[in-house]
């Protein structure tokens, strides 16, 4: 069974990317809306015996809790019984060598009494960042989801009315088994916008008519000029200039020529063409009929002024007339300040908590130091300093949690944006990825280790001699 594998993997792996180049041609990928806050699942999707609203972060970090009890079962499982027992091959020895060299790393900089306690602190958080922090890399997430109408309410205070508000979208279609897809070939226009743009080509196509003519114009009078310079020797003895140019009564009057009808012509052509592209696309949003195109009715002129519906259902007619967003059934939780600043929360609790097992309540007195206050001329740099180190521990608390923040969002933008530009070969950026989530996951966990590792060492002494030595 092992050596059909070994012999077929790269075919298997030759297979999927073959299927990758075919769905990126066909399927053409469309950038999610990016918000920061992770968003609400639709109603109905509530914590159970709550009236709070379940969010697709909250989903992602639900699967990773799920992962890592699954994880444990497996270690559990296949962990030797004994030192007699042969340790079994494949994932459980990469991830022993990888517990063991972690475990080295960690003791060299943490060893002593409260190894385990950090340690055990330390592998935690580095399981789970890793793991939020790599979902970013499985397909469907951040792109499998709910059909969202991207609309929302506004207060009018001129018309104490709310009105329903459009932002920027996609259209939608129809697909296998009733599935609605967003379709990225075609960006959602606004019936407004399409008018706005059929005007604009309107008001185009006079004024480039009206140059036209103005032209003919300014032509037709130098040529008349032209005519009158040479024939100037040959005028009749009774004639007299004002007789001469009797007929440039109507030299400023518009005339309609060839020229002015084809400049006219050749703009609304070509916005005829810019919306019959987007018909040959499938875009059915922004192709009303304008006036100036043949089959204008009157009634789709109405229909375009209807109210915007606020929820219209995908496969109505109203669907058109709205934009589309994919709300994401699980969203990387690492990319919500939620999840990161109760991690953050967690690690700054932990790092007390070891402090205070490690030195009992004079640990509190490297914030509050008052005992040299009236004993010594530093004794006012103390309390100082100790209230610095006070700042500083909030300061971890926003330092971890922005940190580990930006750089999973600026990662998730970065692969739809790039999955976006070269839809055929984005897998550099998805490597970059993987390594940058290791990273900040070791990195999170790391100071957290260290910072646990220094509350437990006690300055007293070193205070207590460096005074002496002031004195």
């Amino acid at each position: 069974m092992n050596s059909f594998w070994n012999g077929k993997r790269r075919y298997i792996a030759l297979l999927l990317f073959l299927a990758g180049v075919f769905v990126a041609l066909e399927v053409p990928p469309v950038i999610p809306f990016i918000q920061l806050p992770g968003e609400n699942l639709p109603a109905g999707y509530n914590i159970p015996f709550t009236d709070m609203r379940i969010t697709n972060t909250l989903v992602a970090a639900v699967i990773v809790w799920l992962l890592l009890l699954l994880f444990l079962v497996y270690i559990a499982r296949r962990r030797p019984s004994d030192g007699s027992e042969v340790p079994p091959g494949g994932f459980y020895n990469m991830f022993e060598a990888l517990f063991e060299g972690l475990m080295g790393f960690i003791g060299g900089i943490a060893g002593g009494p409260h190894f385990r306690l950090i340690f055990n602190m330390f592998m935690t958080i580095f399981l789970i960042v890793l793991l939020s922090n790599w979902m970013s890399l499985v397909p469907g997430i951040d792109t499998v989801g709910f059909i969202h109408a991207h609309t929302k309410e506004k207060f009018d205070p001129e018309t104490q009315e709310y009105k329903v508000i459009t932002t920027d979208g996609f259209e939608i279609y129809q697909g296998f088994l009733g599935i609605s897809y967003v379709n990225g070939q075609c960006n959602w226009i606004s019936p407004a916008d399409e008018a706005a743009a059929d005007d604009r080509a309107m008001a185009a196509a006079l004024a480039a008519r009206a140059a036209a003519e103005q032209d003919a114009l300014v032509e037709a009078a130098y040529a008349r000029y032209q005519a009158e310079h040479d024939d100037h020797g040959d005028e009749a003895p009774g004639e007299t200039a004002d007789d001469a140019h009797a007929d440039d009564d109507h030299a400023t009057e518009p005339v309609e020529t060839d020229e002015a009808a084809a400049a006219y012509d050749e703009v609304l052509a070509a916005r005829s063409a810019e919306k019959q592209a987007r018909r040959d696309r499938g875009c059915y949003t922004g192709v009303a009929v304008s006036s100036w195109e043949d089959g204008y009715e009157p009634a789709e002129k109405d229909a375009k002024k209807a109210p915007i519906p606020l929820h219209p259902d995908p496969s109505s007619d109203d669907a058109k007339r709205v934009p589309w967003v994919v709300l994401p059934l699980v969203r990387v939780a690492s990319t919500d300040l939620n999840m990161t600043l109760t991690l953050a929360l967690i690690a700054v609790v932990m790092v007390q908590v070891v402090g205070v097992r490690a030195l009992g309540i004079s640990y509190f007195t490297k914030f509050f130091n008052f005992s040299t206050l009236f004993k010594s001329p530093l004794g006012g740099i103390d309390v100082a300093v100790g209230l610095l180190e006070l700042i500083g521990d909030f300061a971890k608390v926003l330092s971890f949690s922005f940190r580990l923040l930006g750089a999973m969002f600026a990662g998730a933008i970065l692969l739809f944006v790039m999955s976006f530009l070269v839809p055929i070969l984005p897998w550099p950026f998805f490597i970059l990825e993987f390594f940058v989530g290791a990273i900040q996951a070791l990195v999170f966990a790391l100071l957290t280790a260290i910072f646990m590792q220094l509350a437990t060492i006690s300055h007293h002494h070193d205070d207590e001699h460096d005074h002496a030595e002031a004195h």
